[in-house]
């Protein structure tokens, strides 16, 4: 493997930019629709609505997302409504425009920082869903496989910002003038 072919892997181009893009797009309405009715009032919601997430704990045994929900938890979600939504709104408008923008300015330091917390809350929930007395082995794998994206795609993020000076280079610059976003 080439250093160019490293360059497209780990930067946020082709696959791995749509990969990002539609992470962020679904995380908005994952966020939203579904966790955020652990903190907002349920009259907000359409009666729809209301019950997908009592469907989806009961369904998957998903302690967190039972009734009554942790402080901590609650805590977490807060921010994730107050923060990282705004953050999930903006990557979407630049990732689906990314060859206008250089990713050597603020939104390279904006996905850092989402990376770093994003990845640091899941570590009690990852620790929650995997060490609790009440779910069954197969139950923690799928709950597991629910949760561990949102520790990947994060982490993923950190080594792009890591490694990458513009996280949006591409093997042939050639798209035309960028710019930089501060």
């Amino acid at each position: 493997c080439n250093r160019s072919q490293e360059l497209t892997m780990a930067a946020l181009s082709g696959g791995t930019r749509l990969a990002f893009l539609g992470f962020f797009a679904s995380h908005i309405f994952v966020t939203l629709f579904m966790t955020a009715q652990t903190i907002l009032p349920p009259w907000i919601y359409p009666d729809f609505m209301t019950g997908l997430l009592p469907f989806y704990a009961s369904q998957f045994n998903d302690t967190l997302m039972m009734l009554p929900f942790d402080l901590w938890f609650r805590s977490l979600v807060a921010v994730e409504v107050l923060v990282q939504v705004p953050f999930f709104v903006v990557a979407v408008c630049i990732l689906s425009n990314a060859d206008k923008y250089s990713g050597s300015g603020w939104f390279k330091t904006t996905c850092l920082l989402y990376g770093s917390h994003a990845a640091t809350t899941l570590i009690p929930i990852l620790a929650i869903t995997l060490f609790n007395e009440i779910n069954s082995v197969s139950e923690k794998v799928v709950l597991l496989s629910f949760y561990f994206p949102y520790l990947i795609f994060p982490a993923w993020l950190i080594y792009i910002c890591a490694t990458n000076d513009d996280i949006f280079a591409t093997n042939d610059d050639i798209l035309g003038p960028k710019v930089k976003i501060y």
